[in-house]
């Protein structure tokens, strides 16, 4: 019984570790990966660049307000004003590349 819960602990610490590094930090050539318009306190992400879509297995966020929906195509967001930060996630078209992106809500 022991053997087969350690086990599963170190498959579990491995799916961790591989869903950590298969995103890599945005640099400052992904700048312009995500495409964000701010309006009343809606927010929509789109991608901006053709060759990107968004990631919709990946932890969306933005710190000012409340996700509403996410396609591959768009995430929406809710919130009292245009501030803050969405965390953004985005693959390329075969999914050997995504990327973190943090984008300034303005």
């Amino acid at each position: 019984m022991r053997v087969s819960k350690a086990l599963g602990t170190v498959v579990a610490v491995a799916v961790a570790l591989v869903g950590l590094t298969a995103t890599s930090e945005s640099t400052a050539d992904d700048a312009n990966l995500a495409k964000l318009t701010c309006t009343g306190g809606n927010v929509t992400v789109t991608s901006g660049d053709a060759s990107y879509h968004l990631n919709t297995e990946a932890p969306w966020k933005w710190d000012k307000g409340a996700k509403v929906s996410l396609s591959e195509s768009q995430a929406k967001f809710h919130g009292d004003a245009c501030t803050g930060t969405v965390s953004a996630y985005l693959c390329n078209n075969d999914k050997s590349n995504c990327k973190s992106v943090k984008v300034a809500v303005k």
